[in-house]
This record gives C-alpha cells, sequence and structure tokens, in this order.
C-alpha cells in the first residue's frame, strides 16, 4: 500500500491525490498541516515537502516527481501521451503552469489587496481561455499530467473572487476535468466545502 503524506488545502498536495484517484490505487492517507509537521514525518522527510509519497519503502515528494513516478511504476490508465514529442510538450506544459499560474494563484490568496493579483489571474485566464478554444484538453485529446496540474488551481478559482463565467472555452474544460469520477474522490473535505459545483 502506498504511504501519503498530504495537505488537505493545498494544491499540490491535491494533484497527487487526483493521480491517486486516477489510477485507483490503494493508499494509506496522512494529513498534516505544513506549519506544524510531526517529528516522525520529518525523519521520513528532512525537507518536510507535502506531498511526500512512500511505495516500497523509497521516499519520493516534489508533485511533478512523484506524479511521474506513480504514472511510470503504475501505468494504467496511462496520464501521460504515447510519442516523446507529446511527452515532451505536456512536461513542458507542466513546468510552464508551475512557473506562471501556481505563483499568480498564492499570490492572489496570500494578499489582503486582491485588485493587482486578480487582474493579473484574468489575463492568464484569458490566454488560457484562448488556448482551450482548439482542444479537449492540455496537450492535444489526452487527459495528462498537464490537465492534473491545472485542475487544483481551476478548482479553487471561484472560492477566491474569481468569476469563470465570460470564458466558455475555460468553463467547459472545467466542467469536463472536475466531472471525471476521480477528481471528485480526490477531493479532502476542505476541498469539497470550497464550492457547491456536485
Amino acid at each position: 500500500m502506498i504511504k501519503l503524506y498530504s495537505d488537505p488545502q493545498c494544491p499540490n498536495s491535491h494533484r497527487t491525490r487526483i493521480v491517486l484517484a486516477e489510477k485507483e490505487l490503494p493508499i494509506d492517507t496522512t494529513e498534516l498541516e505544513p506549519e506544524s509537521l510531526p517529528a516522525d514525518f520529518l525523519e521520513v522527510n528532512p525537507y518536510g515537502k507535502l506531498p511526500t509519497v512512500i511505495d516500497r519503502d523509497v521516499v519520493f515528494f516534489e508533485p511533478s516527481v512523484v506524479n511521474e513516478y506513480l504514472d511510470e511504476r503504475y501505468p494504467h490508465p496511462p496520464l501521460k501521451p504515447g510519442s516523446p514529442a507529446e511527452r515532451a510538450q505536456m512536461r513542458l506544459a507542466v513546468l510552464r503552469i508551475e512557473e506562471e499560474l501556481y505563483p499568480l494563484y498564492f499570490n492572489l490568496v496570500k494578499v489582503k489587496k486582491k485588485t493587482e493579483p486578480l487582474k493579473k489571474m484574468r489575463a492568464y485566464l484569458d490566454m488560457l481561455d484562448s488556448y482551450l478554444a482548439r482542444q479537449e484538453f492540455f496537450v492535444g485529446e489526452q487527459y495528462t499530467l498537464a490537465d492534473v496540474t491545472l485542475a487544483p488551481i481551476l478548482w479553487r478559482l471561484s472560492p477566491n473572487g474569481v468569476d469563470t463565467a465570460k470564458w466558455n472555452n475555460l468553463e467547459g474544460y472545467m466542467d469536463r476535468i472536475f466531472e471525471r469520477p476521480a477528481f471528485e474522490r480526490s477531493l479532502s473535505e476542505h476541498e469539497q466545502i470550497l464550492q457547491d459545483r456536485f
């Protein structure tokens, strides 16, 4: 059984829970608060990073690394495209989302004055909506780790004051990824009450 240490509120932990739910893997989950990590966890992972996964006594952390490991170790259903070029596109997409969208989100939730962070987030979502007009998922027609990386931030937009109603392509995409049974299974109790979408 896979051991998962997860922050029930953080989109990074949510990403890994989505992958585990897609794979329908047996997991033993321990929810932790990053501000008060217990000593026994820090013995397992001195870096104190969440999510942390232990599989076959090997410790993995950093969500992109964890998720790629899980997809390679447990390949069904696949969350990476089949061709090397498409896999490279997916990795680039994950990297760009991590470097561009995640900082926008974390800035939005941390600051008291939301005007400028909301403006930057809306500009990013304008671009994303245009991009999603051309395809069903982020990398073509297959649900991949790029979609897994996007989903937790998109789930948190409305509770943080971002109305997505004007972006039809984005809303259609959000419906497709949020309606996946694995997405619903991935939600922590905190994430379930963020919005009443279902």
